[in-house]
């Protein structure tokens, strides 16, 4: 029976078993990428831990704590706007664009572009900073993440941290005691839930409280994150640290690394089996929004492929007019492209963002017009497929109709059997 041999599976077999599922239909091209990306991570040990909450509780100034140096910027105001990821090596900074573009850029700079004040909601389109440093504390093979926080009056910071939140594997969730625990806080580490595996709380700022306030400030946190995460409150690992001074930093330090080195794989194998769960769900939604699109009247799909068909002329004759920066600028059609189906269709359309490096070779005016033909033409085809737009050969709609049910019943088991464990 086949729900009894995906049962028996582990996580990683799971994995493995939904990517084969995936491989084949075009409709779920981004899913299958990111349930890719969950084995290497898993194969790797390659362990996310990221500092999460809500806005001016201290992420930026405790993390600087927990790497052993300056390396974020922190300020009086919501400082980060935009992801920031540290990893171990020679030190060095870059930013990675939502264009493709890699741009190294000096530590005392980083501040233009992960402040508010200076990249207002992102303005500047950074996908992501990226930062290597010596640190102590990565030399364990962890990856650090410090999110922007939740709850400020800039929504986009917002969305930018529920969508990065889901690639940790543990998380340290920071609470301040000048502030109770507010429903904010409460949905954000309910979604959190979700993703992560394992949570070390931080409550900041103890030297602004007498012992007596601070005791009175963990008993309440105990008791309602007990709740929350549907465990005995004393079995929530409450740390009480002051980012200013250092006070209990390096408890939560030394936690972290003994857990998160000791039991890496049993911790990224629950952390995999969450957001594998996740995956299956965006592509469960995807088929959906695939059958909404492939069942609407020749009428109303005439009129969407026409645009769509009409953004390809459109870009099409922009590059054939354009003169340098080709790299970037077939990046920046790949995501017009993607953005015009999700607009026309209500479906994702995956594509593969190049990385572009200073120094990288550009390609020539004849290969970029080549290319830029290819991406165009090879959406027109896929859409015509997976939509079977004017499909009248009736073996062929049959038979794609059987394999998108066939792969709906299949994720949803391998689905129902991690919610089951």
């Amino acid at each position: 029976m086949l729900e009894k041999r995906i049962a028996d599976m582990n996580i990683r077999e799971k994995t493995e078993y939904v990517l084969n599922l995936m491989a084949d239909d075009e409709a779920v091209k981004g899913q299958a990428a990111q349930v890719w990306q969950l084995l290497e991570k898993l194969d790797d040990r390659d362990m996310t831990i990221a500092v999460i909450g809500q806005f001016k509780r201290g992420k930026s100034a405790l993390s600087n704590r927990i790497l052993g140096s300056d390396v974020l910027p922190v300020g009086i105001v919501p400082i980060t706007s935009a992801v920031t990821r540290v990893t171990y090596g020679e030190p060095k900074a870059e930013i990675h664009y939502l264009n493709g573009v890699v741009q190294p850029v000096d530590f005392q700079d980083l501040h233009t572009y992960i402040s508010e004040q200076e990249n207002k909601d992102n303005e500047l389109g950074v996908a992501e900073v990226d930062i290597q440093s010596q640190s102590e504390f990565l030399s364990h093979g962890f990856a650090f993440v410090d999110t922007p926080g939740v709850g400020s009056f800039h929504k986009q910071n917002t969305v930018t941290a529920y969508d990065h939140m889901k690639e940790a594997d543990a998380v340290i969730f920071l609470l301040s005691v000048d502030s109770p625990i507010n429903q904010i806080e409460i949905d954000f580490l309910k979604n959190a839930r979700e993703f992560a595996a394992r949570f070390y709380f931080a409550v900041n700022k103890t030297d602004l409280v007498s012992e007596a306030e601070l005791k009175t400030y963990t008993d309440y946190c105990q008791a309602l994150l007990g709740q929350l995460m549907d465990v005995p409150g004393e079995e929530i690992r409450l740390y009480p640290v002051s980012a200013r001074t250092g006070d209990g930093v390096e408890k939560l330090k030394a936690d972290i690394i003994e857990e998160c080195s000791s039991h890496a794989f049993s911790i990224m194998e629950e952390s995999t089996g969450k957001k594998l769960c996740d995956v299956i769900q965006s592509a469960l939604t995807q088929l959906d929004f695939y059958w909404t699109a492939m069942n609407m009247e020749y009428k109303e799909l005439d009129v969407r492929f026409a645009a769509i068909h009409e953004k390809m002329d459109e870009i099409r004759r922009r590059a054939e007019s354009c003169e340098g920066n080709y790299n970037l600028h077939l990046n920046e059609y790949k995501l017009e492209l993607s953005n015009k189906v999700k607009e026309l269709f209500g479906m994702e359309y995956h594509y593969d963002i190049d990385m572009l490096r200073v120094g990288m070779m550009e390609m020539s005016k004849e290969d970029f017009v080549h290319e830029t033909e290819n991406l165009v033409s090879d959406l027109a085809e896929t859409l015509d497929r997976v939509l079977l737009y004017r499909e009248e050969n009736a073996y062929k709609v049959c038979h794609r109709i059987n394999a998108i049910n066939r792969l709906i019943r299949g994720l949803s088991r391998v689905r129902d059997s991690i919610e089951q464990e």
